[in-house]
């Protein structure tokens, strides 16, 4: 084959022989991947492919679904003209690796044209520029160029789903990354079966709960290569020391460790879908969104508790103590809903905005809540009146 791809086993066949292991990835694909009338193949889709063995294995399971369903309809429906909807590979050629990255893209152009696939390539690298010439990139940079990249070719092509391939292994190395930086609810939620690229078009992981190990043992089975990428080996990465070193430790203690994690994270994610429902709730009661502005309307916040109407201040802090998570994800959606930027925006700040929306129903506020009215990141700036708090950003955010 091209380039270090790694081979089946010698002692597997080199011919098709489904066996256990990938027996159970047809039927996890088939309970995973939505059907509608009977069909899985209804909805056009972009499938991300790198040429590693999760997204080699994804594509081989997918392009098998297409093809029953197909049988099918060519079965059942003879004389109907449009047999399935497009089923389309992606592949973007960072470049990073030089020579080794061109043949991570021949060999997922070849892999589509044995499997009758269209494939979509893109390359990042600019014309005569070589690995060692380019600027560095970090991989949330990597992350969104890829995202644009599936994004604009999905909507090109008419696709309502871009399929990648996390698995369960990915599921815990990302909330082990997320747990030791110190993450919030949504960091904590992990990885999202499905999650809204764009308006009417949805990223789809259908191998979430499936791991890494098996994918690989059921590409050995079906005699499939897939390639090796050498730096997914360096430890002195956080990703791969967790991988290879934090993981299999954990592991060898508690054996289930990666099924544990992952329905924590399903926990989570529920826990944060009822989150976003009162914080929808808290921003219709106590807020309105103007003109590039956010105003909090603390008067609304200063109705006392029944069991605390005595004492104003034990009920604030027993509404601070109670509300804080509430309004933190208000405030985000604000954010979001307003189109400021958040990327600088810590869980510090957060904090402080709700501190201040509490602060503001004592009289006299507190003195240290009048020292943390300084602007936010972004230049977003606050007001504090006497009734409410006026978040503005001086120019809309581009």
């Amino acid at each position: 084959m091209i380039g270090h791809v790694h081979p089946p086993h010698p002692d597997e066949p080199s011919h098709f022989n489904a066996t256990a292991h990938w027996r159970s990835l047809q039927d996890a694909i088939r309970t995973s991947w939505p059907n509608r009338h009977g069909r899985s193949s209804d909805v056009a889709t972009l499938v991300g492919c790198s040429g590693g063995a999760d997204s080699v294995a994804l594509i081989r399971l997918l392009a098998e679904l297409w093809a029953e369903d197909s049988a099918a309809i060519n079965t059942t429906e003879p004389n109907r003209t449009r047999v399935t909807a497009p089923l389309i590979v992606a592949h973007c050629n960072h470049g990073l690796r030089g020579k080794e990255s061109d043949a991570d893209e021949a060999f997922v152009r070849e892999l589509c044209q044995q499997l009758q696939l269209p494939c979509v390539t893109h390359s990042v690298r600019q014309p005569n520029e070589t690995a060692a010439s380019r600027p560095a990139s970090d991989e949330r940079t990597l992350r969104q160029i890829r995202r644009e990249f599936f994004q604009q070719t999905a909507q090109q092509h008419g696709c309502r789903y871009v399929a990648l391939a996390h698995s369960a292994d990915d599921q815990a190395e990302t909330m082990l990354h997320h747990f030791i930086r110190g993450t919030g609810p949504l960091g904590l939620a992990g990885i999202a079966e499905t999650s809204d690229l764009d308006t009417d078009l949805v990223v789809r992981r259908p191998l979430l709960q499936v791991r890494r190990e098996t994918l690989r043992a059921g590409l050995r089975e079906i005699g499939q290569p897939w390639r090796e990428d050498a730096s997914n080996q360096l430890t002195h990465y956080t990703r791969n020391w967790l991988r290879h070193d934090v993981l299999p430790l954990i592991e060898d203690r508690y054996p289930t460790a990666v099924e544990a994690i992952h329905r924590a994270a399903q926990l989570q994610r529920e826990t944060n879908e009822m989150m976003r429902r009162l914080a929808h709730r808290w921003l219709e009661m106590h807020t309105e969104l103007g003109e590039n502005q956010w105003i909090v309307h603390t008067r609304r916040l200063a109705t006392p508790t029944q069991a605390h109407s005595h004492n104003r201040e034990v009920a604030t802090i027993q509404d601070w103590m109670t509300e804080r998570p509430i309004i933190v994800t208000a405030s985000q959606l604000a954010w979001d809903q307003l189109g400021w930027p958040r990327g600088s925006m810590t869980m510090e700040h957060w904090q402080r905005l709700a501190m201040l929306a509490c602060a503001a129903t004592m009289t006299p506020p507190p003195s240290d809540s009048i020292n943390h009215t300084g602007p936010f990141p972004g230049g977003i700036f606050l007001d504090q009146q006497m009734d409410c708090l006026v978040l503005r950003c001086p120019s809309p955010a581009n």
